[in-house]
């Protein structure tokens, strides 16, 4: 087991393993080729999602997690870790129980009736474990062992007490039955086998009827209750008996055989020969724990045996000069869950194990998890009034810890994971920005996309239909939900700057507003430059163009709670990006014609005080541009004039249906609606509350003179 636990890794930190390559993996189930992953931990990654898969289709009843962690260990063949499972799915396979649903995890787990389920699973594994290792030494040593015909636990018994490895159980022994065997080691080997019939058997062959009474009197007792105990006259009288007489007879076995029908502890060292080895220490122990004080009883009671196994005791008892696994086994077997998850964490290769048993615990809500994990410290103890045995798992920092390995190779798998935190909810103080979060579930598949930028893979994408191509996060949750985590990372990543994919997010999880916003924002920077394939405009361009499109087509878009002005200020940007290609592409006469449409300069002195009206409502997007645009329209007023004048009186050098007519009417009429147009636009800029640059005023002048 020392080769099982691995190195000691005091600071309980998950480990890098090397990068491995694996391609047999499950369809829908991580398809990436590479993984930091090992194969353990790809095996139970698989179990989980396979799981959840149960769950997300509500199948009844709902799955045993550690049953399924426990069967495919067995399949691994290594005997210490299905030990282990082996261990921990007994320890945890209580029968049902109906609990009032207020009572907390504290108050269920201290009742009598949960501590006794504890105790019975407890005995029971170590009672069958004792039975197997009785019968696998018979086995290898059959012909010293004499079995003959039959089967039974009497017939196993005496086979084993035949063999020279069991001379400790003749040493003391000073009556015999039946050809010569012990009697007492008899009567307790049969016991410590769970076997109280064949004890029984023992007992009443060698004439022992007031043993045999108490025998039959505990298998009675086990029809109303998983273990039989004798009345409590019984166990009195056998205590009376046990300290006048008994406790001085010589054999061993037949003082531990009195303490067990009277529970009596033993705890006066009277029957240390017994028990040397802890799995008899624990099962005689537990045996006579009770699980209410009773002040003319010196037994223990469980929380009490609790204690001493893991705080008078401690690790360093049972660690020292034995194997770590020692500690343990006993505190699985005394249900001290959380200790154990915490003792598996300290070594490098039973994390894995630590962090699934945490899991399987709390899907059968077993587990005793911090109710507001704001610190980031994985196992808390107690309040002060509280068992000093009693720890608080802090589950979802457990399972980031343990997926902060593979998340960013396998976002997929860390999701499976994320889910179980789903029903615990955030504290305010851990949301921080998060402020709508309500679950780690959904925290950590933010924080995921946050550092991953996997935001396709995480939440999908739109088609050019406009529906969305669902990510993996869609498989755990509804659209409501999602649309809520996709909203909230959006938000992350434009505070940090990332416009354009806060854009593509606010546009996945339809909030249109937020999108057309940010699109206004972005082009109202760059919609004067020139646009040069693959450049940040080229490549907002076509990602408004795209939005502009779809929402034209969305008319609920349009209609629902949108201000008009974001949408107006939408799309006379978009308008304004393709006026100013035309412009820098120096065509004059279309550019001209779209000037006229988009209808925001004035074509005349008279319609200024209007326009200037016009400008003032305009978002602040818009009006930044104004001193580009006008430059731009004066400018190709000015090449437009020029071109007029040098042309004959009738000539079609136009191709432009407009301006051919213009061409083809009086020269001179169609100058002077150019200058007015022009004296327009220098009176506009007159009036209009900006303040353009120098430069530009310099150059409207400029043009507007050489048209003079």
């Amino acid at each position: 087991m020392t080769e099982l636990l691995g190195s000691f890794n005091p600071d309980v930190s998950v480990s890098n393993t090397t990068t491995s390559s694996y391609s047999n993996r499950q369809a829908g189930f991580n398809p990436q080729a590479r993984t930091v992953m090992n194969d353990i931990e790809l095996e139970f990654a698989r179990q989980i999602y396979l799981y959840n898969q149960k769950i997300l289709n509500k199948e009844q009843p709902k799955p045993d997690l550690i049953k399924t962690f426990a069967n495919f260990i067995k399949k691994m063949n290594e005997k210490n870790l299905e030990d282990l499972w082996d261990m921990i799915e007994t320890m945890t396979n209580l029968p049902p129980m109906d609990f009032d649903q207020k009572l907390n995890y504290l108050e269920r787990n201290n009742s009598e009736k949960t501590q006794l389920g504890y105790v019975n699973q407890a005995i029971s594994h170590l009672e069958r474990s004792f039975k197997d290792l009785i019968q696998n030494t018979v086995n290898a040593n059959l012909k010293q062992a004499k079995l003959g015909g039959g089967l039974g636990t009497l017939r196993l018994v005496s086979g084993y007490l035949r063999l020279s490895s069991s001379e400790k159980y003749h040493q003391f022994s000073e009556e015999t039955f039946d050809d010569k065997q012990p009697l007492w080691p008899t009567i307790y080997l049969c016991i410590r086998c769970g076997d109280i019939e064949a004890a029984k058997s023992v007992a009443l062959n060698a004439k022992k009827e007031d043993i045999a009474n108490y025998l039959d009197e505990i298998i009675k007792d086990s029809r109303n209750n998983c273990r039989g105990r004798l009345n409590h006259i019984s166990e009195n009288k056998l205590k009376i008996e046990y300290k006048s007489k008994i406790k001085r007879v010589n054999d061993a076995y037949k003082r531990a055989v009195y303490c067990y029908l009277g529970r009596y502890s033993g705890d006066d060292d009277s029957i240390n020969e017994v028990l040397d080895n802890v799995d008899d220490f624990l099962w005689f122990k537990l045996n006579s724990v009770v699980f209410k004080k009773d002040q003319q009883s010196d037994n223990m009671t469980f929380q009490e045996f609790q204690a001493k196994m893991s705080v008078e005791f401690g690790e360093k008892y049972f660690t020292q000069n034995r194997n770590p696994f020692t500690y343990l086994q006993v505190l699985l077997l005394t249900a001290q869950f959380e200790l154990a998850v915490e003792f598996l964490l300290k070594y490098e290769t039973m994390i894995v194990h630590g962090v699934h048993m945490a899991i399987g615990l709390y899907e059968k809500n077993m587990l005793n998890i911090l109710k507001n994990p704001v610190s980031s410290q994985l196992i808390v103890s107690g309040e002060p009034n509280e068992p000093k045995c009693l720890r608080r798992i802090n589950l979802p920092f457990l399972i980031r810890m343990y997926t902060r390995k593979f998340e960013c190779t396998d976002p997929r798998e860390a999701l499976e994971y994320y889910f179980f935190l789903r029903n615990l909810k955030v504290s305010t103080q851990i949301s921080g920005e998060f402020k709508r979060i309500s679950n780690y579930f959904a925290l950590y598949i933010s924080e995921l996309a946050l550092e991953t930028r996997e935001f396709e893979v995480l939440f999908g994408r739109l088609e050019k239909n406009a529906v969305r191509k669902p990510g993996i996060v869609d498989k755990f949750t509804n659209d409501e939900e999602a649309n809520s985590i996709i909203s909230l990372v959006a938000e992350e990543i434009e505070n940090k700057g990332l416009i354009e994919e806060a854009v593509k997010l606010y546009d996945l999880c339809k909030q249109h507003q937020r999108v057309l916003e940010l699109c206004n924002k972005l082009t109202s920077v760059v919609v004067t430059e020139i646009n040069v394939p693959n450049s940040n405009r080229d490549r907002l361009k076509n990602m408004v163009m795209s939005i502009a499109l779809r929402y034209k087509t969305e008319t609920a878009i349009t209609s629902k709670a949108i201000p008009k002005s974001i949408i107006t200020t939408f799309y006379l940007l978009v308008d304004l990006m393709t006026f100013f290609d035309l412009y820098h592409a120096q065509n004059w006469e279309t550019a001209y014609e779209t000037l006229n449409k988009l209808n925001i300069l004035p074509a005349t002195s008279s319609n200024v005080d209007s326009k200037v009206r016009d400008f003032v409502a305009y978002s602040e997007e818009i009006k930044r541009n104004f001193p580009d645009l006008i430059l731009a329209s004066m400018t190709i007023i000015s090449n437009l004039y020029s071109k007029i004048n040098s042309m004959p009186t009738r000539g079609s050098g136009f191709q432009s249906s407009s301006l051919m007519m213009g061409a083809q009417n009086e020269k001179k009429t169609m100058l002077e609606e150019l200058k007015e147009q022009a004296r327009a636009l220098i009176k506009f800029v007159g009036c209009i509350p900006y303040r353009l640059s120098g430069d530009i005023n310099a150059r409207l002048l400029q043009l507007e003179v050489m048209m003079n």
